[in-house]
């Protein structure tokens, strides 16, 4: 059968305007542009959506190629009305289209730019303990500094074994991975990981022997009144800027560069190998591995061994540079929390002699922390497309 094309008459009126795939209306951000198939897809109208919890009914790919309006009209205080060519008649909000608006403007407005920071930060964020679990504005405080930073403090967490567990909790789920779910961080000179010594920790991430890492440290300082031992702190991704701005071979090569780690006791063995770097589809960082202690011999094509080398040396003399580490003693009760996918922690060497130092820690992931700050904030519940005004009159 011969699918009748509507005129142009037919098309719309009002603001906006079809073309042969899609349409373009005037949103009060801006002019904004959506296709057919997106729009026939994402109609929360009729049959669409599961009533009950408001999942996708929807077949993606049971719609047509040809999808298109018979008819279509906008107004900016009624929101978007389609009839479409095969037969589903959807409205869309105002509000909806401007919450999903996916122009270049629309979504660089929505992208979170995080605060790159070096050594004049000063100090990292620090938030009480009682503001943190008993407050909602003081949570969301803690958890927007993370965002922002990647890293804060609290302070005056209770000096009771398990407590950084019972903190996590408070805020999401516990990571389980090998060796423990809580972590007991002291010397002991029949421990499994440098971090039992006394020594100098360099700046690293935990457990790049994992495919996916933990991305999120809890570390608790039960008791820290050994001499020396200070926490040492690298914004990972501002070091990886400067990396791509001042050096952008060697930036590529840590990109492309599988490198393989492994953490392992008499019991338990976590072997990886991944490149470094990962970045997203739009070239943002999004994860970083580093860990020297952890890492093993390199296993690449010959020609490969020196380029990495090189971007090796350049990106660990940064990361171990006065410019970008801070450098601060955590006191008894300190909570200090990390996103390990970005920011390195370590330490200066300690005497272990000269009195008690004792951490537990716990992993946690980044995705249910800032779920846990939507959820806060209210804005995790999809809005729904429908525009009840345009549905009464339809």
């Amino acid at each position: 059968m011969q699918q009748h094309t509507p005129t142009r008459a037919e098309h719309h009126r009002g603001p906006i305007r079809l073309g042969e795939r899609s349409l373009t209306v005037e949103l009060p951000g801006g002019s904004a542009c959506f296709h057919y198939i997106w729009l026939r897809d994402n109609s929360w109208s009729g049959e669409a959506r599961v009533q009950q919890t408001g999942e996708r009914k929807q077949y993606t790919a049971a719609i047509r190629e040809d999808i298109a309006p018979l008819a279509a009209h906008f107004d900016p205080s009624e929101g978007l009305w389609i009839e479409w060519n095969d037969g589903h008649v959807a409205t869309y909000s105002t509000a909806w289209l401007e919450r999903h608006d996916y122009s270049e403007h629309a979504r660089a407005a929505r992208r979170h730019s995080p605060r790159l920071w070096d050594a004049s930060l000063g100090s990292l964020p620090a938030f009480d303990h009682a503001s943190v679990v008993g407050d909602t504005e003081g949570r969301l405080a803690y958890l927007d500094a993370l965002r922002d930073y990647g890293a804060a403090i609290v302070r005056g967490v209770p000096s009771t074994d398990g407590e950084v567990e019972r903190f996590a909790q408070s805020l999401g789920h516990v990571r389980e991975v090998a060796f423990a779910r809580v972590h007991d961080v002291r010397h002991d000179p029949a421990g499994y990981n440098v971090a039992h010594t006394p020594f100098e920790l360099k700046p690293h991430t935990d457990l790049p022997s994992y495919s996916w890492p933990p991305s999120v440290q809890l570390l608790h300082f039960l008791v820290n009144q050994a001499e020396g031992g200070q926490s040492t702190l690298v914004d990972g991704w501002a070091v990886l800027e400067e990396m791509r701005q001042q050096h952008p071979e060697h930036f590529r090569v840590l990109v492309e560069t599988p490198v393989p780690y492994q953490l392992f006791s008499e019991t338990e063995d976590t072997q990886a190998r991944a490149p470094m770097v990962q970045l997203d589809t739009e070239g943002r960082v999004r994860t970083f591995r580093y860990s020297n202690q952890l890492a093993l011999p390199l296993d690449v094509p010959f020609e490969q061994v020196e380029p990495f080398y090189a971007a090796y040396r350049v990106l660990g003399s940064l990361i171990d540079s006065d410019r970008f580490k801070l450098a601060f003693k955590n006191t008894d009760g300190d909570l200090m929390t990390v996103h390990s996918h970005r920011v390195l922690h370590g330490r200066m060497p300690f005497e272990p002699g000269s009195g008690a130092r004792h951490l537990q820690d716990v992993y946690m992931e980044w995705d249910d922390l800032m779920a846990h700050r939507r959820v806060l904030r209210g804005e995790h519940m999809p809005l729904s497309a429908t525009a009840p005004a345009l549905e009464a009159t339809a």
